[in-house]
């Protein structure tokens, strides 16, 4: 059990985090009728909030590694910026006030991350890969707790609904900001020299495999964050009830990540990936061809479960793979992450106002088998 209340910190804030990241898609589709909003325009604004968000974390963790021993004070900072900027979207009377503040929002974000992932290892050196999974445990919950109270307060009350949860975000920003005054430096003690010689032994098509499997598996993720509310609200769905659907996605990826790390432990990164991603492609179907709504939460949580387990362990075995400074290694990998599920949100739907929405959704979940098969270059239970 983790008692480092460094550890409990950077959990706390990244909850926060996540929650207010994960209302922009619900927002955005009870916004929909009242601002007249597009498909197209819904996913340019997600796109761009995304990208903000994911490309500014490479940035900020090459910056903060000039700052050691200040990463807490860092992730306040952090934490606080999104916390005020989502306080002015919940007050924004129309789009063209609330989209700027809504694009601001991200580099929040992009600071937190890389700082918060760095601190998270820092927190428990011992147990580095447990508290990093611990760290994104707490991200997942706020993803999947954000939508549902999103759908429920803004299908009540629209954009003054996110007040209460922007005003919540800045009880972890204080505790940060505190905790970071009295921080110390630390150490961390990386086998650099295992990493450089991973990367130098491994084929440069396996490294490509790797980076093409990062981009798609992130992009159906993405997608189905992304547009599983606009969908049901499609289909004529209440707020609260597709608020729900999203939000219980992605609590199943919260407690896929903690068993699939564990597989991949014990039987080998291939086996924990190519599996979940082969299982992915039915259930992901079922989500939206089964006419019971039963059947559509169940077979939405298994799919959840099965797609967003996978990302704390591809965090991992990436970061191995870049002997370079903490905070920037956790930034790079996660915005690229980041911006490549981004990538694929914006293509989607642009594709949704061509061809349909569902349609799109069923490409994307087919994706699940050349992901599959990119994954079996990743290394097994004995490496």
């Amino acid at each position: 059990m983790f008692r480092n209340r460094q550890l409990m910190a950077v959990v706390s804030g990244h909850f926060m985090i996540d929650v207010l990241n994960s209302t922009g898609a619900v927002l955005l589709a009870v916004l929909a009728v009242p601002f007249e909003l597009s498909n197209a325009q819904i996913a340019t604004a997600l796109t761009i909030y995304l990208l903000i968000g994911s490309l500014s974390q490479p940035l900020f963790g090459l910056i903060a590694d000039r700052f050691q021993g200040k990463t807490l004070l860092l992730a306040g900072i952090g934490v606080g910026w999104m916390a005020f900027f989502y306080t002015m979207v919940a007050l924004a009377p129309n789009w063209t006030l609330l989209l700027p503040m809504f694009l601001l929002a991200p580099l929040g974000s992009g600071l937190f991350h890389p700082v918060g992932t760095s601190s998270a290892a820092l927190a428990e050196p011992d147990r580095a890969s447990s508290a990093t999974a611990v760290f994104f445990f707490g991200g997942q919950v706020g993803m999947a707790l954000g939508p549902f109270a999103t759908g429920y307060l803004t299908g009540r009350f629209y954009g003054l609904g996110l007040l209460p949860m922007a005003l919540l975000a800045f009880a972890p920003a204080v505790m940060l900001i505190i905790s970071g005054l009295h921080q110390r430096g630390m150490v961390h003690h990386a086998s650099g020299a295992r990493s450089k010689n991973t990367v130098i032994t491994m084929a440069r098509w396996l490294i490509i495999s790797f980076i093409v499997l990062v981009a798609v598996r992130s992009s159906i993720q993405a997608v189905y964050q992304a547009f599983l509310p606009k969908l049901f609200s499609d289909r004529g769905w209440d707020p609260t009830m597709f608020g729900l659907l999203a939000g219980v996605f992605m609590g199943a990826g919260a407690i896929g990540q903690i068993v699939t790390g564990n597989l991949a432990d014990r039987f080998g990164m291939r086996a924990a990936i190519v599996w979940p991603l082969l299982l992915s492609v039915p259930t992901g179907l079922a989500c939206f061809f089964t006419s019971s709504i039963w059947g559509i939460f169940a077979a939405c949580i298994v799919t959840g479960f099965l797609v967003g387990g996978q990302h704390s362990v591809l965090v991992v075995h990436a970061q191995r793979l870049l002997p370079v400074k903490q905070s920037f290694a956790a930034g790079l990998i996660l915005g690229f992450t980041f911006a490549s599920g981004t990538l694929g949100t914006w293509l989607a739907g642009h594709f949704a106002d061509q061809v349909g929405l569902q349609t799109v959704m069923v490409a994307v979940t087919l994706l699940g088998i050349p992901a599959a098969a990119l994954a079996i270059t990743l290394p097994g239970a004995r490496r």
